[in-house]
Order: C-alpha cells, then sequence, then structure tokens
C-alpha cells in the first residue's frame, strides 16, 4: 500500500513537471503566432543604433536610459526580455497593454518597432545607455 501511494505520489509530480514544461507562457501573454515573426533587422548594426536612438526618445523616460526601468515601469535588462522572441517583443511594443501603462506603439513605422526590438535583443546585460 505505501508502495503505491509513492508510486502515485512521483506520477503526480512527474506529471505537473511536465504540464508545467508544456505550457511555457509568452512574453506578457503574446499570441503563441507571433514568436514565428523574425525581426528582418536582426544582428544589424545600423538597425541597433538606430533602436537605441529611437529607445531614447520613446521608452527611456519610463523605462530609464540604462533599461533599469523607473517607477511602475519594469527593467528591460531582465531576463523576461532577454528570453522572449523576437517577435513576441515586436508584438508588445505594437500593442503595449494600457491598463498597465504600457502604451501602443503601432504609430511608429514598422521598421522602427524592429529597430528597438534590435536594441533590445543586442543589449542583454549591457545596460547600454540610450541617448
Amino acid at each position: 500500500m505505501r508502495f503505491f501511494l509513492l508510486l502515485m505520489i512521483a506520477a503526480a509530480v512527474i506529471g505537473f513537471a511536465a504540464l508545467c514544461v508544456a505550457q511555457q507562457p509568452t512574453f506578457r501573454n503574446a499570441p503563441a503566432s507571433s514568436a514565428a515573426l523574425k525581426n528582418p533587422y536582426a544582428h544589424t548594426a545600423s538597425a541597433e543604433a538606430e533602436g537605441k536612438k529611437l529607445y531614447g526618445q520613446n521608452c527611456a523616460m519610463c523605462h530609464g536610459n540604462n533599461l533599469q526601468g523607473m517607477g511602475p515601469a519594469p527593467a528591460l535588462d531582465s531576463a523576461s526580455v532577454h528570453n522572449a522572441k523576437a517577435g513576441e517583443l515586436f508584438w508588445f511594443i505594437t500593442n503595449g497593454k494600457p491598463d498597465s501603462g504600457m502604451p501602443s506603439w503601432n504609430s511608429l513605422p514598422k521598421n522602427q518597432r524592429w529597430e528597438i526590438v534590435s536594441f533590445l535583443q543586442e543589449s542583454k546585460g549591457t545596460k547600454s545607455a540610450a541617448k
């Protein structure tokens, strides 16, 4: 009886762990389809430089010059941003989450939103000042 109980507990733990792994959440609840979007400017120095400039003009006022976050705006030099797929970041920048204070930036041209994504992805752990 004791062996059977231990076996059931082990099966439940393994099942729960598999369920947790299978349900990897997307960045900020972006639709799963957004993960398939590819950044047409990925690993392009000019796009990263332009993204840094755009970040300074549009994002730094809330997220800080060094991606550190300010007040209720979260830091963008974080594991959740670093682990996000480019398409998820693009989706979130485009749609925002107005109820949390993050505006939609769909008024920025598509290429500029991708350039900001390029800057964020290449700034992983660098704390690069946006100027």
